[in-house]
């Protein structure tokens, strides 16, 4: 099992439901490699698929997933996992090259996620949830030449609760969000 440690910007309810999103997804796929991505604070379902802005002014999004243009400097922190080659069904911890880069937007239009990883599964999520009441997630999974994704925000009220839900059914996200039995992955 995996775990996502909250930092002090971070509610610690909002962080525990995406480590259950993380933990059900890579029981469900199994990838090979986990980039999991913690932006500065929330994003919206825009950037799902998005790729880019064309001569600088127009936004793209592709069918063919890309590594979404977050600038670099929202990033708060980016930690790469690779399968134990041993114990499959465990990971470790292990450099993992930035997947956001300082460059101009037109080189992002190629940035294929499938250039990345062959079997990856890649999570970004919102920061400064504590402050904030609005948070986001967004998955990209590749498995050789297939890709899924999807897209869900959440609001507060007093705990937080799921506000929309894009690739996946509500009912598909909310099974995500359940905490696995100890033991997990």
């Amino acid at each position: 099992m995996i775990t996502i440690n909250a930092t002090e910007q971070d509610d610690v309810q909002f962080v525990g439901m995406v480590t259950a999103i993380l933990n059900n997804a890579v029981n469900h796929y199994r990838p090979k490699e986990i980039y999991l991505i913690h932006i500065d604070h929330c994003f919206d379902r825009k950037w799902q698929k998005f790729t880019g802005k064309a001569l600088g002014a127009v936004g793209r999004w592709n069918s063919i997933l890309t590594i979404p243009p977050f600038d670099p400097s929202r990033v708060l922190s980016q930690k790469y996992f690779r399968s134990d080659e041993v114990a499959l069904s465990s990971y470790r911890l292990d450099q993992g090259r930035p997947l956001h880069l300082q460059q101009t937007s037109n080189y992002n239009l190629h940035r294929y996620i499938k250039q990345v990883s062959e079997s990856g599964l890649f999570l970004w999520y919102s920061g400064e949830t504590k402050k904030h009441d609005v948070a986001s997630v967004l998955l990209y999974q590749v498995e050789e030449e297939n890709t899924f994704d999807f897209y869900a925000s959440f609001k507060r009220a007093v705990d937080w609760k799921l506000n929309r839900v894009r690739g996946l059914s509500r009912h598909e996200m909310e099974d995500m969000m359940k905490a696995l039995p100890t033991g997990g992955i």
